[in-house]
């Protein structure tokens, strides 16, 4: 018996090594043969010979090229157009033509998309958790922790106007243009007609007033593009969705996230889906869902703890603002496409708020420790800065021209002035031009005046020794101090306490040009 094993397994080897051995020179061995040799000495074995015909067969030079094909597919991802850094905490953003603005603690900073330079400055009474640009974006809305919501016209001096009061911080402009709807810590969404601003409907869900006051408080309010519709985020886990017409709740979604979070529901700029946070089974997700029915589409699933959630302007793209990290979403496929280059230490600076700019190919976020950053997607056209008319020159910047306290022009100043000289005398050949100096309202009346007239002077000294060294003999040369009588900006909160951003856009020179007839 054992005899017969022997032969048995004589024989099994024997065809083993024949089937091995008519196999070597088989193409679909070569790909393993050129590997032996890769790796073998060219002597050590017959096998490693009956590879060479393959390997002389192949052309060397023409598959060595994956490198190039590799590049071609490489993702592109987001870059960092500029980043801004500011003292307070942030708490929100908003974003409309070729400006973003963003809520801290009483202030309100507006920077200009294309370089992020700061254009203008909104003084609050309070936190301002919320803000929004109107359709039309004259007017810009900040829900301001406890003292309701301000209403601010950016196309004239007008004083500010604030509507509710006490904890009505969450609020939405109605997609007509035609009313504000704000809520409160009580749970009831007022709306506001804006002409008026009389509240004209008052939406209390009738399951609310009885649970704990810290399960009624709207953390934030969305309209449906249609603005038939209108959904309210509470502190008991709960998105009410209204009929704002007949005033009834016709959906309810549990969303369990975190309900610290501001605004983890939107409704799509389509009008037909919705996103929400949900937290299952410890893992954080953004369900996508469908508005008629809230069928449920999809589930993304995002970092730790979602902050904030906001659509591209088309509806294609969802940016995810979370403890860890912010990311963009393909709506549609339901795929991760890039997750931002930020070095996040949470809580610190971690995204708390962001949104797209109107052209939907950047990105802005706001983080707790300040900073707000403007990101430019793949395949997106930079951000032009306006045009400027010569004849209204902008301010000189009195921090670039001039060290603090000081009347003497730094020696950087003589570049940037050389070219605006250039520019002024190839546009006006024959002009008076005024040079008005200005402070912030830090320091006494008196020092601010003299500081403003003698940086103004000190200007209008080089301009005229460049007209003469040029020949331009055509301009009449001013000078004017304003010390910090025509602020441009607030520059202190309502307390008092001093915003250097602001301070730094009051020190300035002022150009005036009259033409002479």
């Amino acid at each position: 018996m054992k005899k017969s094993r022997f032969i048995i397994l004589v024989l099994l080897m024997v065809f083993a090594f024949i089937l091995v051995s008519g196999c070597v020179g088989e193409p679909e061995t070569t790909q393993e043969s050129i590997t032996q040799e890769a790796t073998e000495e060219p002597e050590t074995s017959a096998t490693v010979e009956s590879t060479q015909e393959p390997v002389e067969t192949q052309e060397p030079v023409e598959t060595q090229d994956p490198v190039e094909t590799q590049e071609v597919d490489i993702k592109e991802e987001p870059e960092l157009v500029w980043s801004v850094k500011h003292a307070e905490n942030l708490n929100s953003v908003a974003s409309a033509g070729e400006i973003v603005a963003v809520g801290e603690y009483k202030v309100t900073y507006i920077h200009h998309l294309a370089d992020g330079s700061l254009v203008n400055v909104l003084a609050h009474e309070h936190t301002v958790d919320d803000i929004e640009f109107s359709y039309d974006e004259i007017i810009l809305a900040a829900g301001q922790g406890y003292y309701g919501v301000q209403l601010s016209n950016l196309l004239d001096d007008t004083e500010p106007q604030t509507i509710g009061e006490g904890y009505e911080s969450r609020l939405a402009f109605s997609p007509d243009g035609l009313y504000l709807a704000s809520g409160n810590r009580e749970g009831i969404v007022w709306i506001w007609e804006l002409d008026s601003l009389d509240q004209v409907a008052a939406l209390e869900n009738p399951d609310v007033p009885g649970k704990d006051v810290m399960k009624r408080c709207i953390l934030a309010i969305d309209y449906h593009p249609s603005g038939k519709y209108l959904a309210a985020t509470h502190t008991d886990n709960n998105v009410y969705i209204w009929d704002i017409e007949n005033k009834k709740v016709i959906q309810t979604i549990q969303y369990e996230a975190d309900v610290t979070a501001n605004n983890t529901f939107r409704f799509s700029p389509n009008g037909s889906d919705m996103a929400v946070a949900v937290k299952e089974d410890g893992n954080h997700l953004i369900r996508l869902c469908a508005v008629d029915g809230g069928e449920m589409i999809r589930d993304l699933s995002v970092p730790e703890r979602v902050y904030n959630l906001n659509y591209s302007p088309d509806g294609s793209l969802l940016a995810v603002a979370s403890r860890q990290a912010t990311t963009i979403w393909d709506v549609e496929a339901g795929e991760l496409l890039y997750t931002l280059e930020q070095t996040i230490t949470p809580p610190d600076d971690t995204p708390v708020a962001l949104t797209f700019t109107p052209d939907g190919g950047h990105l802005a976020v706001a983080r707790w420790d300040g900073t707000i950053e403007l990101w430019r997607l793949p395949g997106a056209e930079p951000i032009s800065l306006p045009q400027v008319d010569i004849r209204v020159p902008p301010p000189l910047p009195g921090d670039v021209l001039f060290d603090t306290g000081s009347a003497e022009l730094k020696e950087a100043a003589h570049a940037e002035l050389e070219v605006f000289a250039e520019e002024l005398y190839a546009n006006f050949k024959e002009a008076t031009i005024t040079f008005i100096g200005h402070t912030d309202s830090s320091g006494n009346d008196e020092s601010n005046l003299q500081l403003s007239q003698e940086r103004a002077a000190a200007i209008m000294v080089w301009f005229q020794n460049w007209a003469n060294e040029k020949g331009a003999d055509g301009w009449i040369l001013l000078f004017d101090g304003k010390g910090e009588d025509e602020l441009k900006v607030p520059d202190t909160d309502v307390e008092g306490n001093f915003l250097e951003d602001a301070g730094a856009l009051n020190r300035r020179v002022e150009i005036e040009i009259d033409l002479d007839e």
